[in-house]
């Protein structure tokens, strides 16, 4: 699970950090001070829960940049009904924000630690329990006239080569001219892919083991073994290690 944090008060921000990890075990927390870092993280990962403070720029008259980054987030379609708890000092607004960018919640300032922790474990609990009502993510996919559904959790790993997207899930493989896997990748609700080399991603599900001294990513139910480039080596095996930590 990951929540990210915008607030621009430190203390804050630390306190609302070291509550959010208190409510589960699994759970990554990615805070920051300003918009900008804030949504480059937002479109780097898979955020599940937003805590955003309205006013980051208390020097600012008026200032409401805490809603106009919530409303950069419904333009992403990642983003059109992922929760967000507003963080606020400004009575009377609730309602208009909740119409605004479709607001989960709201928490009032100054943070009282206990009632805190209750709303983002009902806002966590609400996201596990929707997790388990869905059915397994499907894409469909179109080529020369003919559809072909992708379980996404089925999807072992794909590789783009010359034009072509190479999908290779636990029963069979799928080839898809003109379809980059950075646009596969958008249209998917749950990312759980990483990318050891430029042009494959792995599911993480399907990892069985990874050899960084010899640079090989062994897969389960494929007898296929994957390279890790020299330039995504770093990256990957921070996202790799990442994973992981939350999976144990």
């Amino acid at each position: 699970m990951n929540v990210l944090i915008l607030e621009d008060n430190e203390v804050a921000r630390n306190a609302l950090a070291k509550i959010v990890k208190s409510c589960m075990n699994q759970i990554q927390v990615f805070a920051f001070d300003n918009r900008g870092e804030a949504y480059m993280c937002a479109m780097d990962k898979n955020i599940d829960l937003f805590l955003v403070d309205i006013i980051l720029n208390p020097k600012e008259r008026n200032d409401t940049s805490g809603i106009r980054f919530a409303s950069d987030l419904r333009d992403n379609i990642r983003y059109k009904a992922k929760p967000i708890i507003f963080i606020t000092t400004l009575s009377g607004l609730e309602g208009a924000l909740l119409r605004q960018v479709h607001c989960y919640d709201y928490i009032e300032k100054p943070i009282d630690a206990p009632r805190v922790r209750r709303r983002i474990l009902e806002a966590l609990d609400a996201i596990v329990a929707e997790r388990k009502l869905k059915k397994p993510e499907q894409l469909s996919l179109r080529y020369d006239g003919v559809n072909f559904p992708v379980i996404i959790d089925e999807v072992i790993y794909m590789v783009s080569r010359r034009g072509v997207l190479y999908i290779y899930g636990v029963e069979d493989r799928i080839e898809i001219p003109n379809l980059p896997m950075s646009t596969f990748l958008s249209r998917i609700r749950d990312n759980h892919f990483l990318i050891p080399i430029k042009g494959t991603a792995v599911n993480v599900k399907y990892i069985r083991s990874v050899d960084f001294s010899q640079n090989k990513v062994y897969l389960k139910k494929t007898k296929d073994v994957v390279d890790i480039g020299g330039r995504m080596k770093k990256r990957f095996r921070e996202e790799f290690e990442e994973c992981f930590r939350l999976i144990n």
